[in-house]
This record gives structure tokens, sequence and C-alpha cells, in this order.
């Protein structure tokens, strides 16, 4: 009974919409679609740091404005989006199933607002430190039985699961099948899990070999570059829906039917025992193109805030010249740009900058 509770809560925070209190006789609507990321970056300790990002297409000025309410309330606190209340509740389930103490740490909550014209793209985050996720073994770290008991069961269309090795670490196996993205395993809905994903990195060169599945890949990057994400009709009704919504989602239903896939999508991928990552070097302009394409559809505000996402929320500022290929000055005033803004916070140690997401300077 209480894994089933778990899941249904799980189910709650990261698919289904609900109402929250807002002005007097205004009714929420029904996103038309959910976009849901979540990120894992893995620490050489068996530590992770989870972010958890929901983007929006916001459409005129009432929706922008009604957008920026809910963030200021989510920063602030308010039960307006994903917490990281349930994951509490999972960690200490787990604790007991496996016998390895675990806690969330550090929670943070943010997001931010990309106004293109009259278009605009709202995204809300929640992050936190999830201590003891992985099982460390000598020189790799294995993640499974924090799985356990299927309450991460599927993903929906729309919804995306990364997981980064720490620096210096690869791929060994990875179950259900997948590949790499930007150094990062990647799931994609529609895609159910028997009990939960399972991976192996290993410190050094590792067995696996990168690789991407050909067939779709254009289509995967473009997804979540353009960041599809919930429509309301009107500010109200979004000031007054609880993200994320839509029928589909992030699923702890361990009864979950696999997915069926695209037997031509399948073609030329042979299948590796043990879900160990396989050779696959074909694709790669295909890849390198669409990649390209989604990073274009963000702004340089979105391309840092992205970029400090997959390094677990904190990065020299040095390291953003190196992955940007900007130069000093642009990085620096576009940095001092966003933290005037409350988007990034900057703190000088020595000779560097330390850049972060908001809260993640914060011990909590």
């Amino acid at each position: 009974m209480r894994q089933a509770a778990l899941i249904l809560a799980l189910v709650a925070l990261l698919v289904a919409p609900a109402a929250v209190s807002g002005v007097a006789g205004a009714q929420s609507a029904t996103p038309e679609h959910a976009g849901t990321t979540v990120t894992i970056h893995l620490q050489a300790d068996g530590d992770a740091r989870w972010t958890v990002s929901v983007r929006y297409a916001l459409s005129g000025a009432n929706e922008t404005a009604a957008f920026e309410s809910v963030l200021a309330d989510y920063r602030s606190g308010a039960d307006v989006g994903p917490t990281a209340d349930v994951f509490e509740s999972v960690a200490a389930q787990q604790s007991e199933r496996v016998g390895r103490e675990m806690a969330i740490q550090r929670i943070t909550r943010g997001g931010w607002l990309n106004s293109t014209g009259e278009n605009a793209t709202g995204v809300l985050t929640l992050s936190f430190t999830w201590t003891n996720f992985a099982v460390v073994e000598n020189e790799s770290l294995r993640v499974a039985d924090v799985f356990d008991g299927g309450w991460f069961g599927s993903l929906e269309a729309g919804e995306e699961l990364l997981v980064y090795p720490p620096d210096g670490y690869s791929p060994d196996t990875a179950t259900p099948q997948t590949g790499l993205v930007n150094g990062a395993l990647q799931w994609e809905g529609p895609q159910s899990f028997e009990s939960g994903p399972a991976m192996t990195f290993t410190e050094g060169a590792g067995t696996g070999v990168p690789w991407l599945l050909v067939a779709g890949a254009a289509v995967v990057a473009l997804v979540v570059g353009a960041a599809a994400v919930y429509v309301w009709k009107d500010g109200d009704s979004l000031r007054n829906a609880v993200l994320p919504g839509g029928r589909g989602g992030i699923s702890g239903r361990a009864d979950a039917e696999p997915v069926e896939r695209d037997q031509e999508a399948d073609t030329g991928s042979p299948t590796e025992p043990d879900g160990e990552v396989p050779d696959e070097s074909g694709g790669a302009d295909g890849e390198a193109e669409a990649e390209q394409s989604a990073e274009e559809l963000l702004s340089d505000e979105e391309r840092v805030e992205r970029l400090l996402e997959e390094h677990g929320g904190r990065m020299k500022q040095a390291k953003i010249v190196e992955e940007t290929r900007w130069s000093n000055a642009k990085v620096s005033q576009l940095l001092s740009s966003m933290a005037d803004e409350g988007r990034v916070e900057k703190l000088r140690i020595g000779r560097e900058n330390l850049i972060s997401l908001p809260g993640e300077n914060d011990e909590s």
C-alpha cells in the first residue's frame, strides 16, 4: 500500500493538473501538451544532483505576465509547481528497501522566462541532491536498486530522462538499451521500465561505446531543443494551473505495458547482452545537424542556464567560455546581466568566478 501511494504521489507531482488558489471564479484549463525533463548528475561518491525542468509555451502578454506571477510565487515557496516532498518520501522508502541511507538535500527552486516577439517560453525547475543514490564499487558506479519497486515506471511522450556520469567516467551498460546525447544517457518517452532504468559507469574509458539511434535522431533533438510545452488559452487559466499537466506523464505504474518500438528505427542496431551500450558509428552528421538546430532555438541566457543544469548547477566562468566558445567579454557581460536579473549567482573564488543557479550556493 505504501508503494502504491508513492507511485500515485509521483504521478500527481509530474503528471496530473490541479487547480490552485487564484482569481475568484477563474477556471483552470487543461494543457494541450506537456514537456518535462529529468536530469540526473551522478557524483563520484554516489550522490546525485537532480533537476526537474518543466517548460511552458506562452502566447501573448497576459500569459507571460501570468507566468511571471507563478514563477515569483514558486521561487518564494508557494505550492504551485513541482516539489521535493514526494522524492523525500521515495528516498526514505528506498533507504529501507535497499539498506542504504539516503536523503534529499540542498533543495532549490528556480526558473526563467524567455520572450521572443509575441511568444515566450516559461520554465520552472526543481533541483536537489539525492545522497547515496548510486552504489560505489571500486572504480565503477551502479544505478539500479534505487529504482526498485517500479516507482519510476515509464516516460510518456514529450518527457525525457538524462543521466550524466561524473567527470572521467564512461558508460558500460544501460537498461533499457539507449544511447548518449551530449555525454548523457538519454531515454525519451514513450518508454516503459519494468523495474526502473539501470546503468553502470566506469572510471576511465569504460567498455561501452557512445552511440545514438540514427532513426529519428533529428526529431528527438528538435523536440528536446524546442521544449514543446503546455499551452493555456489565457493568463488567468495559467495562473490557476499547477505545473505540470496533461494526461500523460512520468508515471510510477509498475504494471505499465512495454512500448512497441518501430521496427524500421531498430534496423541495423544489434542487441547487446546485458544492456551493454553498443558500437554505432553511423549517423554522426545527422545528429550534429539536429543538435545545432536545437541549440539555435535557445537564447544566450537559456544556453547558459542549460549548461549550468547539465553541470549540476555550478560552473566556473572560464568553463562557460570554453563550452560556448564565446568571447570572455561576451560571457562576462551576459553573466552580469543575468546576475542582475536574479537568474544566476556569482561567487568570487581567488581569481575565478563561480557561476551557479539561484540557491545553489545555499546549504538547505
